[in-house]
């Protein structure tokens, strides 16, 4: 079998331990190349992945696409959304980091140019990927088709996040500086106040996950009846959805800890699903059914996989297939539609 060359835009930790790492290890694909601006970086990382040819620069790479079937694009949050336009035209299959970019203006600036090329464009909501999700999803919608449980009166999202990272996760690393800047977008919609886009941001970049999550369980984009925000204590946003209600509950701890869950009530019933740190390897979210008719309890765990290598492998069975399923472009523009929603719900307060 021909192995599909995938080309890297960026090396520092998440495109280390999330991307290439799990890449390298897909026995269908080769990393053939990757484009990072810090030269000692880029030397160490290429020698230790084996990885032929390097660039310091996208640009470069982009002279060579021919050698390449995909592309992953890992760099910072103002750059994901230009480097990503420039590789959408060439028609190449490409898998960012989310958030897709800042605003949803940019979005759709972004999904409408893959349209046009029929470009692959997949976002990476890595948590989608947990096996405990995955699971809990096919759970669901059996209870959606039978109606054992009845309609759904409430889904609650609730995550106070503290250090989401894994010691145990080593990558390597210099004493280089990023300079590179360019191309840069604004991570602020223009009707943001300057003194916001800071706190916007995080939460862009933190709680899309949530958003995400609510979407790919759902699917259905609700309207935002109120949203308290806040830097300093717990955020909350109160949701309507069609028939039901929902909360988003989103906050810190100050250093560790995390408590992150996706529940979702039913009129004689419940899964309450929790989710770990996405950067900490082999350990996955489990779920517990409780049946109110029978007054029992059910509890599931998954086998041990990673929601970022499962991330990364469906990516490729993607390009094989010529098939985006899970994580489309579409979906990520959805995403920041609503955040932006919640931020002028806020103002409006």
């Amino acid at each position: 079998m021909t192995k599909i060359n995938i080309g890297i835009i960026g090396s520092g930790f998440n495109g280390q331990i999330g991307f290439i790492e799990n890449l390298y290890k897909n026995k269908k694909c080769k990393i053939n190349g990757l484009a990072e601006a810090r030269p000692i970086l880029r030397k160490k990382v290429a020698k230790k992945y084996k990885i032929p040819n390097t660039y310091s620069s996208h640009l470069d790479l982009i002279q060579d696409i021919k050698k390449f079937d995909g592309i992953v694009v890992v760099t910072k949050r103002n750059m994901i959304g230009p480097v990503s336009l420039e590789f959408l035209k060439l028609g190449k299959p490409v898998l960012t980091e989310k958030p897709m970019a800042g605003t949803y203006k940019q979005s759709l600036k972004l999904l409408n140019t893959a349209k046009k090329f029929k470009t692959l464009y997949k976002i990476g909501y890595n948590k989608i990927y947990d096996d405990g999700i995955l699971k809990a999803k096919l759970f669901f919608d059996k209870l959606i088709k039978n109606k054992n449980f009845g309609k759904i009166v409430l889904i609650r999202s609730h995550r106070l996040s503290g250090s989401g990272y894994d010691s145990k996760n080593k990558h390597i690393t210099t004493k280089e500086k990023n300079f590179l800047s360019n191309p840069s977008w604004t991570i602020k919609p223009n009707w943001l106040p300057q003194k916001l886009q800071k706190s916007y941001d995080k939460y862009l970049n933190l709680y899309c996950h949530n958003i995400s999550l609510l979407r790919y369980f759902t699917n259905e984009i609700p309207k935002v009846e109120n949203a308290s925000l806040s830097d300093f204590t717990m955020s909350i946003v109160n949701l309507k959805y069609k028939k039901f209600n929902a909360t988003l509950e989103t906050g810190f701890f100050t250093k560790k800890g995390w408590d992150e869950t996706l529940e979702i009530y039913f009129e004689y019933g419940s899964i309450i699903i929790t989710l770990p740190p996405q950067h900490h390897k082999k350990i996955t979210a489990s779920f517990v059914v409780y049946n109110t008719k029978k007054d029992k309890k059910y509890n599931f765990k998954s086998q041990k996989t990673w929601a970022f290598k499962n991330q990364t492998d469906s990516f490729i069975e993607d390009i094989i297939k010529n098939k985006i399923k899970i994580n489309k472009a579409e979906d990520g523009v959805k995403d920041i539609k609503l955040i932006e929603d919640i931020w002028k719900n806020y103002l409006k307060k």
